[in-house]
């Protein structure tokens, strides 16, 4: 089972470090191990039980109160919670949090059908998915989640996106073409995956290359597909991303267009009318519906 430091329970539930020793002190909230020099070191149930409780207190639940819950109703009452049609997107993310660290595809899936009544399918998506995931990108450089977390909460989302695919018309054969990869050492394509989603859905031809391509490859896809826009998210790549993509760029011809997205593509120095920036998806997705 992982540890967790106190900073690691800031990171991963908003409740700053002095707030959880108020807790523990004043409520008895959790009571961590130690280590020899005195620090304290967290376990997973307490990790749950504090972004289930930080959830109930931002809700309007007094930590004097919600300390008094048993484990059973923390859960009832969470669940209550997450059920209501009224409650905010950042209550859907902690909650997405929480299912991620118990590992439960049972509350995912639950959860993820009740987002998709209230919201449909592509606006779960950009609403709750991709400010998750953009969260999920800063735990993961604090190292305050596991890789076996991000993975478990990435394939179930990931399935939900190909059932999704399988529903889609065909393509438009007269529409542009979109070509969607990411660059080398890069292998988070939550965020391309729901981009190529967009494109598909909206009748254009969409080609998924993948991940971790490296220039020289992404060079011959350039010339196979003319008249396209090459679409590419750079988050945790361990390369010089500006040269990665100038490569590319170098190789495009007129009506072919390089759209780069993702937390790294602020670091790419480029300035040419083929380039175009985009924050997150949902700025990508804003793009699409304009052509």
């Amino acid at each position: 089972m992982p540890n967790y430091s106190i900073k690691d329970l800031e990171n991963l539930t908003g409740v700053q470090a002095h707030t959880i020793r108020i807790w523990e002190q004043r409520y008895r909230l959790l009571a961590p191990q130690r280590t020899p020099t005195n620090i304290r070191v967290y376990e997973d149930k307490d990790l749950r039980k504090l972004l289930s409780i930080a959830l109930l207190n931002s809700n309007g639940l007094k930590i004097s109160k919600a300390a008094k819950l048993t484990d059973a109703e923390v859960n009832a009452a969470v669940l209550k919670l997450t059920e209501s049609a009224n409650e905010s997107v950042a209550t859907y993310i902690e909650t997405l949090k929480l299912i991620m660290i118990e590992m439960n595809e049972s509350k995912f899936e639950k959860f993820f059908s009740h987002l998709v009544v209230q919201f449909g399918f592509e606006e779960t998506i950009s609403k709750v998915f991709v400010p998750f995931f953009a969260r999920l990108t800063y735990l993961w450089q604090t190292e305050s989640v596991t890789a076996a977390q991000i993975y478990f909460i990435s394939s179930l989302y990931k399935q939900k996106l190909y059932v999704a695919f399988d529903g889609l018309e065909p393509a438009n054969p007269a529409k542009k073409n979109f070509v969607f990869f990411l660059p080398k050492t890069e292998w988070t394509d939550n965020g391309l995956l729901f981009g190529h989603f967009l494109v598909r859905k909206r009748g254009y031809n969409s080609i998924y290359i993948g991940m971790s391509m490296t220039a020289d490859d992404m060079i011959d896809v350039v010339k196979t597909y003319p008249n396209s826009y090459f679409v590419s998210v750079a988050t945790l790549a361990k390369i010089d991303v500006t040269e990665y993509y100038k490569k590319i760029l170098a190789s495009c011809t007129e009506g072919q267009h390089l759209l780069i997205s993702g937390h790294q593509s602020e670091l790419v120095r480029l300035s040419d009318p083929k380039v175009t920036f985009f924050r997150d998806m949902i700025e990508f997705k804003t793009f699409v519906d304009s052509l």
